[in-house]
């Protein structure tokens, strides 16, 4: 019975994300222009993109793929394919997945608003920040993979929608593990 209720819930939220889905895509095109146009992306190009390139090229290596990542106007991550070829592709601060940490940092405030521990909110936190770091990582990877073994169009796809999905996945279950495992009543007693 239990599990049942699990079931039901994990579909409405489901079909509740998949129906607002197109709204968090355009909000988060609005946002990438009033950032670019803030210049804020300037730190996350300079400083987190070339690690993050690195980070995705070791992955990549498990599935087969090589590259190395380069900086020209932008950094970029070149593949190298079975024929010889290069395959480009572009790895740049709106890749990173800056919108799901703020996502997550905007939770935090109304998730962790309750009479918590200081140290299980800490915990929830480092496992939110953490989480939603790999749940990016993932995706990004994901991208390349299909671009290198299948096309461009179908990973242009997964770019512009899977990531949002991921994103809310990701923080259903985050928040549902948080309440249910990591946080805990303050005692007071």
């Amino acid at each position: 019975m239990y599990q049942k209720r699990i079931f039901t819930k994990i579909f409405i939220v489901t079909a509740v994300v998949l129906m607002i889905l197109p709204v968090i895509v355009t909000f988060s095109s609005f946002l990438t222009t009033v950032f670019e146009k803030m210049s804020w992306y300037n730190w996350l190009q300079n400083a987190v993109v070339p690690f993050e390139s690195r980070l995705v090229l070791i992955i990549l290596k498990i599935f087969g793929i090589n590259g190395m990542a380069v900086l020209n106007k932008e950094y970029s991550i070149i593949l190298e394919t079975d024929k010889g070829d290069y395959l480009p592709c572009g790895l740049e601060w709106n890749c990173l997945g800056w919108q799901s940490m703020l996502l997550l940092g905007i939770t935090f405030i109304t998730g962790l608003s309750g009479s918590y521990t200081v140290m299980s909110k800490i915990e929830v936190i480092v496992f939110g920040v953490l989480g939603t770091f790999l749940a990016n990582i993932f995706r990004m990877v994901l991208i390349i993979i299909l671009a290198y073994y299948w096309n461009s169009g179908a990973a242009l796809i997964v770019h512009d929608y899977f990531a949002s999905f991921v994103a809310i996945i990701w923080m259903v279950f985050f928040w549902w593990f948080s309440y249910r495992y990591i946080l805990e009543e303050r005692n007071y007693s």
